[in-house]
Formats: structure tokens, C-alpha cells, sequence
């Protein structure tokens, strides 16, 4: 064989041996090849079938914008030449995502980044084209305000954010100026902040920043007081975050609500208040009187015979003004601050006192009562003749309960005079003299009397008694 040539079918031939060929335009072509020997003879072969050449899939997708998370995202494929051939479509993303379909099911990206797309068309021939982009999704900015801040009512304070490219504040109450990162808060109460921050992108965020008022605080406190010298008082405060108390001497603590006084002498103490940001402060005073222990003495304890009076004057200090004196029993006169007395028992008396402070102290004296006849008085002549002068015989004295037994004697022994149980000092009661009726004689007798003093005590008097006319 000398020669080849082969034609297309397509208007295009090639001569050599085994050509490759490409068909530029779709449809149905049958090649045929002639071969020429060296003899001259030629023939012509057929392909049996006819080549089939089908057009390409040419295509593109069109997306959503750019934008903000979360980004929904909308993929469409477009075919860009006609084909009446049945195309499948291939949609795979750069998160992990497929999908088939021309357009591709809505996408959601919550968080930020740039993703590929890429779609793949197939034909019915397994002709295919691939087309591919990009797109990014947007991240929120991180808006951020710091921690809350507490200012004193009045005064303002800068409040910053940061994390954005422009700012507005809500509400606007209280602001130097709400587009600004940093304005100056000075709000009449509590109040909640919210900056909306927005990225060059336009994306937005927020965050809260809280602005506590602190106001002028007002003080409670509790009162004064009134000691006697040693003693503590607590003085107490309240409507404040804490407190500092001068002056520091006689306080058991300088700081705190309540605190324990104990002076020495009379001090105003003061507490002053502080709110929890030392904005504002208050101040109370306390008037602590401090008065001193007065001092007494009952004096030294006395013996007395009973019946007697004793005047009991106490030795007080000059701030005394009120003197008590207890028991009541036996007390005759009240000789401020003295007393005078006339037991008829032994007897303790106390003697109370105290001051304008109500500070108090108290002594006690002893009275010991005594019946030793000295309180006692018998006559050792008397004259029964009718002149009103010593004309009755009969014991006396202070101090006698009453005369138990009482008898009189001549020398002989006979008793001339018996009576018992009167009262001493009790004339009526007495000897006159006479002995049944008759006048005796002048001459000395022996008298014996028992006696019962008011303190029970019994005292027996033996004597002679001389009767003269």
C-alpha cells in the first residue's frame, strides 16, 4: 500500500496512517479510508458505525453576596450552551457539604471564614464541565465593654468599647455621646448600657455594660449615754458601707457598726460614714457623760444602852445628792443626810447614796443595843407624906418593856409590896408606903424587882429603899 487517506465526514481529511482527529461541531459522521496500492489499485472502506460527537456541557453558578453570619447562602447552575441531552449536576463545599440538583439547597454558615464551591455538570454521554468559586462569610465583631462600674451620683466616668470600627450606644440618657467608642456615663440611677458595635464588613454586635450610682448616704445612729465611771456603753450606727470612730481612747474597736465605750472621762465620740466607693460620707456624734463613783461611810458601829438615841451622820462625797437610808425600823429624825435612831434591837443600818449619774455606793453601820442597867433609875429614899414630891416608890428609866416582878421587904422579911407585869415609869404602879392599909414607919426596907428591858433582855435589881416622912 502506497497511500492513505481518510475522510472525516466532516469536511476534513488526513493522509496519515493513523490520524487523530477532533470534531469540532456535534452530530453524526462516518470516516471512511481509501488506500492506493503500488499497482494503482485503490479502495474505500466504511466505518461500520457512524461516530456520534455530542456537545460538551459548558456551564457556570451564580451565589448569594458576601454577607454577615449567619449567612444563607444561595448556589444556581446555569447552563451556558443548549443541550437537549439530560445533565446531572454536582454541588460540593469547602465545610463538607453536598448536594445535587441544578441549584443547590440554602446554606447556612454560622461562623466566619471564606469557603469554596464547586459545581460539576455530566451529560448523558458523560461529558462534563466543572466550574468553581468563592465566597466568605462575614464573622461578627467581638464587642466588648469591660466590667460593670459603680460612680458617685454626680460625677461622670468613661466607659469604653472596643472591637469594632464604629459604635452606638443606647439608651442615650446620661451620655456624652452615643457614636462614640468611649463616652462619658454620669446616669441619675442604675442603668444597663448597650453599645451595638459594627465591623467594616457592617456586621454587628453587642455587650452590656452596667452603671451603678452611688448616692449620698444617711446616717441612723443610736443615743448617747450616762455612766458611772468604769462602765461601758454601746453605741451603735447603721445606713452606711462602714465606719471609722475617733476619738480611739475608752472604744473597744475604731471601726464597725457597733462598738463598747468605756471612757474615763466625759467624750463625744464621733463615726463618720463611707459609702462602698468612699463617694459621699456622713457623720454622727455620740455624748458619752462619764460621772464618778461617790464615796460613804456610815462611820464607825456604835453601842448604845436600849432606849438611848444615836444620830448616824454619813461622810458623803460632794457629788451626793441623794441619800436612802433602810431599814425604817427604829429611825426617829431625818437630819439630811443624817438620821437619828433609837433601836431597841441589835440592828444593822445601810446607807444608800448616789449622784446626778445615778452612780451609786452604800456603807453600813452596826448598833448594838445593850440593857445593863444603866438605863435604869431607882430611888433609894422617897417620902410618902402626901406633898406631891417623891411620894410613890416605883423602878424608872428608858428602854424598860415592863416590870415583871416587883417586891418590897421590911427588915423582918415580911414583903409589905408585891405587883407584877406594869409598865416602868408607871407611878400608879408604885409603893406608897403603906401595908395593908396602914401608914409604916419610917425605916429601910429591901426591894427586889425583875425587870424586862425592849430587848428582851431581863435584869434583876436587889436594894434597899429608905422611907422617911
Amino acid at each position: 500500500i502506497t497511500g492513505y487517506l481518510w475522510n472525516f465526514g466532516d469536511g476534513n481529511t488526513s493522509t496519515a496512517f493513523s490520524p487523530t482527529h477532533f470534531y469540532a461541531s456535534p452530530g453524526l459522521y462516518t470516516p471512511t479510508l481509501t488506500v492506493t496500492t503500488q499497482t494503482g489499485c485503490v479502495n474505500t472502506l466504511s466505518a461500520p458505525l457512524p461516530v456520534k460527537v455530542v456537545l460538551t456541557p459548558s456551564i457556570s453558578f451564580s451565589q448569594s453576596p458576601n454577607g454577615c453570619v449567619p449567612l444563607t447562602m444561595n448556589f444556581t447552575g446555569n447552563l451556558l450552551n443548549a443541550d437537549t441531552a439530560a445533565i446531572s449536576w454536582q454541588w460540593s463545599f469547602s465545610d463538607g457539604t453536598v448536594s445535587t440538583g441544578q441549584n443547590s439547597p440554602a446554606l447556612i454558615f454560622a461562623t466566619g471564614g471564606i469557603f469554596d464551591a464547586q459545581l460539576i455538570a455530566i451529560n448523558s454521554s458523560g461529558c462534563r464541565d466543572t466550574a468553581n468559586n468563592s465566597f466568605e462569610a462575614y464573622a461578627k465583631p467581638v464587642i466588648v465593654t469591660g466590667q460593670d462600674i459603680s460612680i458617685c451620683q454626680g460625677s461622670g466616668q468613661t466607659i469604653t468599647a472596643s472591637g469594632g470600627n464604629s459604635y452606638t450606644w443606647s439608651p442615650s440618657a446620661g451620655l456624652s455621646c452615643t457614636n462614640c467608642a468611649a463616652p462619658v456615663a454620669t446616669p441619675d440611677s442604675v442603668r444597663d448600657y448597650t453599645v451595638t458595635g459594627t465591623s467594616l464588613q457592617g456586621c454587628t454586635n453587642t455587650d452590656v455594660i452596667r452603671v451603678t450610682v452611688n448616692f449620698p448616704i444617711q446616717m441612723l445612729n443610736g443615743p448617747g449615754d450616762t455612766l458611772c465611771k468604769g462602765q461601758s456603753a454601746l453605741l451603735s450606727v447603721s445606713g452606711a458601707a462602714s465606719y471609722t470612730w475617733s476619738p480611739a481612747a475608752g472604744l473597744s474597736a475604731t471601726t464597725g457598726q457597733l462598738v463598747s465605750a468605756t471612757p474615763a472621762t466625759t467624750t463625744t465620740y464621733t463615726a463618720i460614714g463611707y459609702d462602698g466607693k468612699n463617694c459621699f460620707t456622713d457623720t454622727a456624734r455620740f455624748i458619752v457623760k462619764v460621772y464618778p463613783i461617790p464615796t460613804v461611810s456610815a462611820g464607825a458601829d456604835k453601842t448604845i444602852n436600849v432606849g438611848q438615841t444615836v444620830t448616824l451622820m454619813p461622810v458623803i462625797s460632794p457629788d451626793v445628792n441623794n441619800v436612802t437610808w433602810s431599814p425604817r425600823v427604829g429611825i426617829v429624825t431625818n437630819i439630811y443626810p443624817a438620821i437619828a435612831v433609837k433601836p431597841t434591837t441589835d440592828m444593822q443600818y445601810k446607807v444608800d447614796v448616789s449622784n446626778a449619774g445615778g452612780c451609786t455606793a452604800k456603807a453600813f453601820v452596826n448598833i448594838h443595843v445593850l440593857c445593863n442597867g444603866a438605863n435604869v433609875f431607882i430611888p433609894n429614899t422617897f417620902s410618902p407624906n402626901g406633898d406631891g414630891a417623891n411620894d410613890i416608890f416605883y423602878p424608872r428609866g428608858t428602854g424598860l418593856f415592863t416590870i415583871k416582878d416587883a417586891r418590897i421587904f421590911n427588915r423582918w422579911g415580911e414583903e409589905v409590896y408585891a405587883k407584877y407585869n406594869f409598865n416602868a415609869n408607871d407611878a400608879s404602879a408604885g409603893w406608897n408606903g403603906t401595908f395593908k392599909g396602914q401608914t409604916l414607919t419610917p425605916d429601910v426596907y429591901v426591894y427586889m424587882f425583875e425587870i424586862l428591858c425592849e430587848n428582851n433582855t431581863t435584869l434583876v435589881y436587889k436594894g434597899n429603899i429608905t422611907l422617911i416622912r
